[in-house]
């Protein structure tokens, strides 16, 4: 990896992780969260645009993902979590932009990933809205500026409040989340990942 960007993945643990996905079973619900995160973490390692990859949990399993694991010190609250970690980061890496995607992108490629943080490193602070316009799935910033993200309910109307600039690149592989059973119907018609694709078929 030889990008501009140190990418935070925020990962929960397995149990707590995906409640709306309506996967009765919760083995392979556990298994698909699983899958999401391995298959949106390793596009984020592919990507050109991305210098290091550093996943937020406190979720062991998550160790053999080829990344630095940094632990989620947000007390349940994704926001915080990711301002500590982004502030670690800063210090770690202070010549790197910083910036903060979803694990629920199974359909990620490469190529779309770069393209938005290729964006972004022209626009300054920006974020990605997801395919319904209203939540984001990735929000990034320059060297030596606040991440101050607001994921989470209404995300893409408060980053834009916050003084965010939304991306306008068509990266569709980047903007569909999977929160709900249609999500992941229209991920599958878009292809996933191969550890999505793989945990579906067990």
């Amino acid at each position: 990896m030889s990008g501009h960007y140190a990418l935070l993945v925020p990962v929960k643990t397995w149990e707590r992780a995906k409640s709306r996905l309506g996967v009765p079973d919760p083995q392979l619900r556990q298994r698909l969260v699983r899958a999401f995160a391995y298959d949106a973490v390793a596009a984020a390692i592919a990507s050109e645009g991305v210098a290091e990859v550093y996943v937020v949990s406190d979720e062991p399993d998550l160790v053999d993902t080829g990344c630095t694991l940094l632990p989620d010190l947000g007390e349940g609250d994704l926001n915080r979590a990711l301002s500590a970690a982004a502030a670690t980061v800063a210090e770690l890496r202070p010549a790197l932009g910083i910036a903060a995607m979803c694990a629920d992108v199974p359909c990620l490629t490469a190529s779309d990933l770069t393209i938005a943080l290729a964006e972004i490193r022209e626009a300054g602070r920006s974020f990605v809205a997801d395919a319904a316009g209203t939540g984001t799935t990735l929000l990034a910033v320059p060297p030596g500026f606040a991440l101050d993200p607001h994921f989470g309910i209404d995300s893409a109307r408060r980053h834009r409040d916050s003084g965010a600039k939304g991306v306008t690149a068509p990266v569709r592989s980047l903007r569909l989340d999977v929160d709900t059973t249609d999500d992941l119907m229209r991920a599958v018609a878009l292809g996933v990942g191969e550890h999505t694709a793989a945990a579906l078929r067990k």
